[in-house]
């Protein structure tokens, strides 16, 4: 059966190979996911570990606090001479680390998404920094800078280097370049900057000192050394191992990426899905165009059993062939996935790919189980031929009988999704309601296409055999004639382009949910915007207070914060002034009482109005117990990026909040007020902090339009490897459609048919085909995108979009692609043996 089966894969590579493409493309979606996530993850691990290189142990402060965009809670400095006194500690060092923004010349800020901004005083310890050019700074005039900032700026050692350091841009000497981390090649914006130990001080230390580093003592493990020093320690610190401090770091990063993450496992798992159907497909027509080569084997005694081996290993071989091949396209298409990401702006730090065991095994294998599990029924159905089929011919287009089981098990599954879905649309469930409703759909779609694809093909093609006659007429009638391979191809088709459609649905909605929020809940006239969405300077909101015909200022900060223990974002607001100038949408209780102590919450954190919670704000801020007095359905400000759990009265957190930056402030003007003098007052306040800018109304949208563009990107490139394997998926079917009905064309062109007319009634049967499954698919999409928008609508999606031109665009190439798909299989048609054709019994 081995020799049978190699003998299959020899003797067709054409078909080889393109059968194992159709698993290609998943198992390069699985293997590049991980490959990206992991390469990112391993670039924020030097990150993050070159903060405390040549330190064993931190200590910081217990809650772990970091910078958080402004002063963190630390420790006293002091505790570092205590712990160098510790016979198990071999040096301790204060060290001082927080937000430093370099500038370009135009006053531009280095930096971008997942960018890591950080200033740090000038290390004792061995290891800390490594020295590139000159030397570590002496002077408070001086500082050194990193490589990759150095070649940004075009700057070196003796040149002046531009900080925004919560404040106008100020002029420091570069006294030297540092490395990056040694397995850190691209930093997507990530800076270093290095000063004395006195300005570091002086900028981070408000609170002490960010962290003390600690170096075992010779012989001494790091473990047990924190587990002493936990032990006698205060418990206001903390004593974590690097490798925790890293970890913990790194983890925080990850489910930030987590979206990012999931999104591409949904199209990896339909890719697989839609690369199974073409299997089940292939293997389909070849087990029924070789009925007679597998009868005779089992005329001269070949079992049931042995059959259906024979006919399992070919789709083991394929699949082990196409894993192989999506494994090495996976670790392309992570190096083209980071590429997109830089094109769209969205770029990551990454280091030299990592390619972890795991994610080969697991690409290898989810591709050969897929393509077996795929082979399984034509395998089945190869095992059930009797022998005397020998003596027959395979039919050319047998019609697909769907079996009792398979009816009754579709109908399940299909009734099972009607009534998740409906829950879904109802507010019941959610995302994993309507997860599981999709995956019950796509069973039920899977099993019961055949009764629906013959009629739906028929229907289409109605004007297709009006116009083109014979031609159109055969076109239909072949595509009608055999269903089951009929709707293989169109479940292909379908599940790729309703994804597609979804997505843009849901970028398109998001869009337009923001703009609503702006033109219906935004009230000012003027806004002033962290360009780096970290904050700015709250003197520019104090000046721009200070503006003849300027009636009201209204600021609010940002900080990660906790209520009843869990991490949280939280807004600080003036809840006297920003309700006028802002419509935040509650849909329970008042923010009137904000300023008597009182918390608002998102309403997703599915708390009571009037619940007791415990909440802190910020790192250094004491937690304390706050009456829920508003449920809000969403925390987004416009202009910014950031959406809040919590909101709180500023004047409440005074301590927490105490020198934090401005992460946005809303403007409004007095009505007699002189706009154009007015904005270009605030244009000069703000002309010395490149940092911060002013938008209006128009120009707050045409933010938001730009970030979805973003999204928008993503997803097209994504349309685009739907497209291509939905080209796989049409080639397939139509090359071994029009092997398996070689004879009949033959006998066609004897009786009259012409080349062109062969050409043209293989070309019709595509586009029947295509277009069946676009229809279905932009249908399917739309209604899964509607569900989404209700589901999400906590997460701030108010209103349904459907993206006409973008959709319209997918379906075009669709339709395209199901063209040109045709273009092999419609020559070998007009090619045929006529003469082998006539003399065939």
């Amino acid at each position: 059966m081995w020799r049978i089966a190699w003998a299959s894969v020899r003797g067709h590579l054409l078909r080889t190979f393109a059968t194992a493409l159709s698993v290609v493309f998943g198992v390069a979606f699985v293997t590049g996911t991980f490959v990206f996530t992991d390469t990112v993850h391993a670039a924020f691990e030097g990150l993050f570990g070159s903060t405390v290189e040549g330190a064993d142990l931190v200590v910081s402060a217990a809650d772990g606090a970091t910078a958080d965009g402004g002063a963190p809670r630390g420790v006293p400095a002091t505790l570092a001479a205590e712990l160098t006194d510790r016979p198990d500690v071999a040096d301790a060092e204060a060290r001082y680390r927080g937000l430093a923004k370099l500038a370009r010349e135009d006053g531009t800020a280095l930096g971008g998404f997942g960018s890591l901004l950080q200033g740090v005083d000038a290390p004792r310890l061995p290891g800390a920094i490594e020295l590139r050019d000159g030397d570590l700074p002496t002077d408070d005039g001086e500082v050194a800078i990193d490589a990759a900032s150095a070649v940004e700026l075009d700057v070196g050692v003796g040149d002046q280097a531009m900080l925004l350091l919560n404040g106008p841009a100020q002029p420091y000497r570069i006294s030297g370049i540092v490395e990056p981390p040694s397995s850190v090649q691209d930093l997507a914006g990530s800076t270093t900057v290095v000063f004395t130990d006195g300005v570091a001080e002086r900028l981070y230390g408000r609170d002490g000192a960010t962290y003390i580093a600690v170096r075992a003592g010779d012989g001494v493990d790091p473990i047990e050394l924190r587990d002493r020093m936990a032990a006698e320690l205060d418990a206001g610190v903390e004593v974590r191992t690097v490798d925790e401090l890293v970890s913990d770091s790194v983890s925080q990063v990850g489910e930030s990426l987590g979206f990012l993450t999931r999104g591409l496992l949904v199209f990896a798992g339909a890719a697989l899905l839609v690369g199974a159907i073409i299997i089940f497909n292939t293997f389909g027509i070849t087990v029924a165009q070789r009925t007679r080569e597998l009868a005779l084997v089992q005329a001269v005694g070949a079992d049931n059993r042995q059959i259906m081996r024979a006919v399992l290993l070919e789709a083991g071989i394929v699949g082990s062939i196409g894993s192989a091949a999506g494994v090495a396209v996976g670790v392309v298409g992570a190096v083209a996935l980071r590429a997109l990401l830089r094109l769209v702006e969205l770029p990551l730090p990454t280091t030299g790919l990592v390619i972890e065991p795991r994610t080969a095994v697991l690409g290898f294998a989810v591709g050969v189980v897929v393509t077996t599990i795929a082979a399984v029924g034509p395998a089945l159905n190869a095992a059930r031929r009797a022998p005397v089929d020998a003596l027959r011919t395979a039919s050319a287009g047998s019609r697909t009988v769907v079996s009792t089981a398979r009816v009754v098990g579709g109908s399940i599954c299909a009734g099972l999704a009607c009534a998740v879905l409906i829950g879904a649309g109802l507010d019941r469930g959610g995302l994993t309601a309507l997860a599981m409703g999709a995956a019950a759909l796509t069973v039920a779609i899977v099993l019961l296409a055949p009764l629906g694809a013959g009629p739906l093909a028929a229907l289409v093609g109605l004007p297709v055999g009006a116009v083109l006659k014979l031609p159109g007429r055969l076109a239909r009638d072949n595509a009608v004639r055999n269903p089951g391979r009929t709707a293989a191809t169109v479940t292909a088709l379908l599940i790729g382009l309703g994804l597609v459609t979804f997505m843009l649905i849901l970028v398109s909605s998001f869009r337009h949910s923001l703009d609503r929020a702006i033109v219906e809940q935004l009230r000012a006239d003027y806004q002033l915007q962290a360009v780096d969405q970290i904050g700015y300077p709250s003197t520019v909101t104090d000046a721009a207070d200070e503006i003849d015909g300027v009636d009201l200022v209204s600021a609010a900060k940002v900080a990660r914060g906790r209520v009843n223990g869990a991490d949280r974002t939280v807004f600080a607001i003036d809840a006297r002034t920003l309700p006028t100038v802002y419509d935040f949408d509650v849909v329970e209780g008042s923010l009137e009482r904000l300023d008597d102590g009182g918390v608002a919450l998102s309403k997703q954190l599915d708390i009571p109005l009037g619940a007791s919670v415990t909440v802190r704000v910020g790192s250094s801020g004491p937690a304390s117990a706050r009456r829920v007095v508003a449920l809000t359905d969403d925390l987004h400000l416009p202009g910014t990026t950031r959406v809040g759990q919590a909101l709180v009265d500023a004047s409440t957190a005074k301590e927490a909040v105490a020198g934090r930056p401005d992460l946005v402030a809303f403007i409004k003007l007095a009505p007699d007020a002189d706009r154009a003098g007015a904005r270009r007052e605030l244009e000069q306040v703000v002309a010395g902090q490149p940092d911060v800018r002013v938008a209006d109304t128009a120009e707050l949208r045409a933010q938001v339009r730009d970030q979805t563009d973003r999204l928008l990107h993503l997803v097209i490139g994504l349309v685009l490897l739907s497209v291509v394997i939905s080209f796989v998926g049409v080639v397939n079917a139509l090359g071994l459609s029009v092997v398996e009905r070689s004879d009949e064309l033959g006998l066609l062109q004897a009786l009259g048919m012409t080349q062109g007319q062969a050409r043209q009634m293989v070309r019709w049967e595509s586009v029947i085909i295509t277009t069946v499954g676009t229809v279905v698919g932009v249908a399917l999409g739309t209604m899964f995108g509607w569900l989404g928008v209700r589901v999400l609508r906590e997460e701030g999606l108010s209103a349904f979009s459907i993206p006409v031109a973008q959709i319209a665009v997918a379906v075009i190439a669709m339709l395209v692609a199901g063209v040109f798909a045709s273009v092999v299989p419609a020559r070998r048609a007009s090619h045929v043996d006529v003469l082998h054709a006539v003399t065939t019994e």
